[in-house]
C-alpha cells in the first residue's frame, strides 16, 4: 500500500477510520511504503500549522515506514501519468506533482495508494483505497 499524506494527516489526528485501515493492513502482512513526496507534504503541512503534531513527534511516527525515493524512472512514469490525465480533463486536470510521483510509484509497485484524497489519484488512473 502506498501511503498518501492525507492518511497519514488522518493517523496523526486520531481518526478512527484511519487507525481501523492502519491495523487492518498490519494483519493482512501489507507493505505499507511511504513516498518521499509525502514525506515533504507531511513537513510542510507542520510547518505551516496545518497539524497540531510536533516535528518531533512526526519524525517518530514516520520511522516506521519503508521510504520509496525518486528516481529516473518514476519521474519519467509521474511525467506520463500528469500528461494522461491533463489529456483526459482536456487542460489541466488539476492535479499536483507530488501526487503525480505517488501515483507513479503506486503504478511502478502495482499496488494502490491509501488516501482520503481520492479524486487527484483517480484522476491519475491508479488504483486506490480509503478508509
Amino acid at each position: 500500500m502506498i501511503l498518501d499524506s492525507a492518511y497519514l494527516f488522518d493517523l496523526m489526528a486520531d481518526d478512527r477510520d484511519a487507525f481501523a485501515k492502519g491495523v487492518e493492513l498490519v494483519e493482512r502482512g501489507e507493505m505499507q511504503w511511504l513516498p518521499t513526496p509525502v514525506v515533504a507534504e507531511v513537513y510542510y503541512g507542520v510547518a505551516t500549522a496545518r497539524s497540531d503534531t510536533a516535528e518531533q513527534d512526526v519524525r517518530n511516527r514516520l520511522l516506521g515506514y519503508p521510504r520509496v525515493d525518486i528516481d529516473e524512472e518514476i519521474a519519467r512514469r509521474a511525467g506520463t501519468l500528469l500528461a494522461d490525465a491533463d489529456d483526459r480533463a482536456g487542460g489541466n486536470a488539476g492535479v499536483g506533482t507530488n501526487d503525480a510521483y505517488i501515483a507513479a510509484i503506486a503504478d511502478i509497485l502495482d499496488d494502490a495508494v491509501l488516501t482520503a484524497n481520492v479524486g487527484d489519484f483517480e484522476a491519475l488512473g491508479v488504483s486506490v483505497e480509503t478508509y
